[in-house]
């Protein structure tokens, strides 16, 4: 049973390296079997169709940002330093699973209509929590935007293209990174509580003094 995890998860990354890289049209199965070091006849043991592989991926790239974000609304009634966290949660997934993230951004138009309909419904359920947060600053006047829906889809979007140029050998460490992200985000949101300075994360420090992070340009 031990082997056949490890296979398993093998081939899961495997299909996650390729997919991210040539994309899923141009991902053939026996290349899934060549990069996992498997024979073709038994791929289909561990992943089912390529449709299927695909769907399970696309599940758990929203799941990892969807499930943490509900948490996060459950404890934090205050907007400004929920849409922190928000922000920090985004910005740490797309760094530290960014393939995962490339592919769940750009492979819906490759899923099947039923893996489709699931993903969207939680790609939805997510960008809701987001959106709905801004409006709660904006009703309680923390946050001055003049479309709310806007602003969420340029937050997102922001923090999103972290995945594509983030790498740990970098001059920023991710810490940096997200409390750099944090504060851009307030300053879109025009945050306007005279508690916002105390509330930005206290672990940023001098880029030369801290190990890893993002490139010098995105």
């Amino acid at each position: 049973m031990a082997t056949q995890t490890s296979t398993a998860d093998r081939v899961e990354a495997a299909a996650l390296r390729l997919f991210a890289t040539r994309g899923f049209e141009g991902t053939g199965i026996r290349l899934i079997a060549e990069e996992a070091k498997i024979s073709l006849a038994s791929l289909y043991n561990y992943m089912g169709t390529k449709e299927d592989l695909l769907g399970r991926l696309m599940q758990k790239s929203m799941r990892n940002l969807l499930d943490p974000a509900k948490e996060i609304t459950a404890v934090s009634t205050d907007p400004e330093p929920r849409i922190m966290q928000l922000v920090d949660l985004h910005v740490r997934r797309h760094a530290e699973d960014n393939l995962l993230m490339i592919v769940g951004d750009t492979e819906i138009r490759s899923l099947t209509e039923v893996s489709r309909r699931n993903f969207v419904a939680l790609r939805d359920a997510y960008e809701r929590i987001w959106e709905d947060t801004v409006r709660e600053g904006v009703d309680s006047g923390v946050f001055t935007v003049p479309d709310i829906k806007l602003a969420t889809f340029a937050l997102l979007q922001m923090c999103t293209g972290v995945s594509y140029w983030y790498s740990p050998r970098g001059r920023l460490s991710l810490d940096s990174v997200s409390d750099g992200f944090v504060g851009m985000a307030l300053n879109l949101l025009r945050a306007t509580s005279p508690e916002s300075s105390e509330l930005r994360p206290r672990h940023v420090a001098s880029a030369d003094n801290k190990k890893g992070g993002g490139r010098d340009k995105p």
